[in-house]
């Protein structure tokens, strides 16, 4: 049990600390509301958007606010003149409606730009964690290479830690065997939960990975809450000395034997929670303000080491969906698919429960499943490969999938194996009851990505209707986003509309045709049946006019090919003499290596090119009019 198939994962034949993998992890708040006592007493109402890294902070009417550490409490804020902070205005702030809301549906005042939220953001994970988010980028996109799945594979049993803590001015409420019920019971439904944590494992993994934990009696900390919960500390000081006092506790007093948790091959435990009773009583990022981070004091016992923890508040009721994103980060090292900046919600939104899907209204009690292509890394889903160019047995024509079962089809890129297309059904019943939408689902997967770029994440999601809202910040999913059998929703490698303008085609990322295709997609289902193919490569147009003895470049001023069939063919006007020819950048000039000069305008070329920059000309040998050039690649 102590030592489990997760404890390794290699990557490009480099051996990942959990350290580096886990850290590019927080929690996401989108609507989030609690309640702060201000020095007069009064109980502020917030709401939170953000994550651990950067969030804002506003009043019920929208205002601005920050916590302002010489008046102790929350104040009104401003953005600064060089909009790259908010800045607190002194004025303690109430819950008295200060601003007039209009019909507007955007109620809040502006914040920060998109660009210094994401300064911020990177800042403050720098602070967190010790290292920049880029190089944590770097360490996770090894980890979800493909490559790298054998050592990722999770099974078998697993064991985590629950420390439960209370305070002589807070006494807990919920009591332990409420606890452990929430966390180990198959079969549970307290505080309006469909499972456990453990019967969630269960269920996404198809019984492969039985995660549960041991819950300490409750630890009554040495302190009084008031003390650990100081606003004007950052969350990772008074937190992480609580969690040693209780660490040594567990040691001493109980006798624990730490050896029986399972750990990764360093040694580290990947289990390690902690609970606290009654609520935060810190504002965001401060006091004992709920989080995950790596323990700066090294404790370690019976071969086991503390390395990345959680801790969070119990409040009135336990809800698993946050504990469960966590344990992705814990056990699994799996990364948060969402955008730490809030310039969008992420690609995958609502469809995974390492994006949002695990902290809606109703997905906190019953999350949704990791997207496919992470229970692939797991080892819990199979991955037939469709494309013939890899696999020359490769199925073809009519399929189907089961969208509670763990098998799942790929598109990979020959030309670069981390690279592929994903495919898998959903249907909103069980884990994916409260999907926004149902029907094919079509995850393109980079590991070159980043889940702070929206337009380029590890795991993006082509939306059946093209428009993307999760990216724009306009949603977090609706009922357009999967293939469900409507007539135009085919998946190939130019509809609904064009790379260029970030919407949904199965290109690979370098702007180049895949040849997948999916078409004849059934409605939503338990199962869903569809057609798969190979598709002509897509063509560019351009559209011109040339005046006499002119010349006109397409595309302007060049591109980079990485090798195989260039086509193209023009189309002029009558009575005139256009031709046309291809030209290689040679690291000192262009030179002609294709042409097509015949007496009219109508020509034609297929040239078998290598890689390198190119560019191909139309050029009026005679006359002047307008043409049509179509390029294939």
């Amino acid at each position: 049990m102590s030592f489990i198939k997760a404890s390794i994962r290699v990557a490009a034949g480099m051996a990942l600390s959990l350290a580096a993998v886990t850290s590019q992890a927080a929690i996401p708040y989108q609507g989030h509301t609690y309640e702060f006592r201000q020095p007069g007493g009064e109980k502020l109402k917030i709401r939170l958007d953000g994550n651990d890294y950067y969030a804002e902070q506003r009043t019920e009417d929208g205002s601005l606010v920050v916590y302002d550490n010489a008046k102790r409490g929350f104040c009104y804020a401003h953005v600064n003149a060089t909009g790259e902070q908010l800045v607190s205005s002194g004025v303690l702030a109430t819950n008295v409606k200060r601003r007039t809301v209009g019909i507007a549906a955007d109620k809040s005042e502006p914040g920060l730009s998109t660009a210094a939220k994401a300064r911020l953001a990177q800042q403050r994970y720098q602070h967190m964690h010790g290292r920049t988010l880029e190089l944590a980028q770097r360490t996770t996109a090894a980890m979800m290479a493909p490559t790298a799945s054998a050592s990722a594979a999770v099974s078998g049993q697993m064991r985590g830690l629950t420390v439960i803590i209370d305070f002589s001015d807070a006494p807990g409420t919920i009591t332990k065997p409420q606890v452990e019920s929430f966390l180990n019971d198959p079969a549970y439904t307290g505080f309006g939960n469909a499972q456990s944590v453990r019967g969630y494992f269960l269920a996404v993994s198809g019984n492969k990975l039985d995660y549960s934990n041991t819950v300490t009696r409750y630890y009554r900390a040495k302190r009084p809450k008031s003390y650990y919960a100081d606003a004007s500390l950052d969350s990772g000081t008074r937190s992480q000395e609580l969690i040693m006092e209780a660490l040594n506790w567990v040691k001493s007093s109980e006798s624990f034997d730490f050896s029986t948790l399972s750990r990764d091959s360093t040694g580290h435990i990947l289990g390690l929670n902690f609970f606290y009773s009654g609520e935060a009583d810190s504002p965001w990022s401060k006091g004992l303000w709920p989080h995950m981070g790596w323990l700066g004091e090294r404790f370690c016992s019976n071969g086991a080491c503390t390395g990345s923890y959680q801790i969070t508040n119990m409040g009135k009721q336990l809800a698993i969906g946050t504990f469960v994103h966590e344990s992705g980060h814990l056990i699994m090292g799996w990364p948060d698919l969402y955008d730490y900046d809030g310039s969008s919600h992420g690609s995958v939104a609502n469809f995974c429960v390492m994006g949002f899907g695990g902290v809606g209204y109703e997905s906190q009690f019953r999350p949704t499943r990791p997207a496919g292509f992470l229970r692939y890394l797991a080892g819990w889903d199979t991955a037939t490969e469709l494309n013939p160019a890899i696999n020359r047995n490769a199925p073809t024509g009519r399929l189907s999938q089961n969208a509670s079962g763990h098998a799942l089809y790929r598109w990979s890129n020959p030309a670069n194996a981390a690279e592929a297309f994903y495919v898998e059904a959903i249907h909103k019943s069980e884990q994916n009851l409260y999907q926004p939408d149902q029907g094919l689902a079509v995850f393109h997967i980079d590991p070159a990505g980043t889940n702070t770029n929206e337009w380029h994440p590890y795991i993006q999601l082509e939306h059946a209707d093209g428009k993307r809202d999760p990216e724009n910040n306009l949603n977090r999913g609706d009922g357009g986003d999967l293939f469900d059998g409507v007539a135009t929703r085919a998946f190939n490698n130019s509809v609904p509309n064009a790379l260029a303008s970030k919407g949904t085609n199965s290109r690979w990322w370098n702007g180049y045709a895949s040849g997948f295709a999916l078409s004849n997609i059934s409605a939503p289902g338990p199962t869903v049946w569809f057609d798969v193919g190979v598709t002509v490569p897509a063509a560019d147009v351009y559209n011109g006019t040339l005046a006499n003895q002119a010349e006109a470049i397409h595309p302007n001023p060049w591109f980079e090919y990485k090798g195989g069939t260039l086509g193209a063919l023009l189309a002029g006007p009558a009575g005139t003499d256009f031709d046309l020819r291809i030209e290689k950048w040679n690291n000192t000039a262009w030179v002609k290596v294709a042409e097509s000069a015949g007496n009219t305008s109508q020509e034609k070329l297929s040239y078998v090119a290598a890689a390198g920059y190119y560019r191909i000309i139309v050029a009026s040998y005679s006359g002047a009019g307008n043409y049509k050039l179509t390029v294939t690649k």
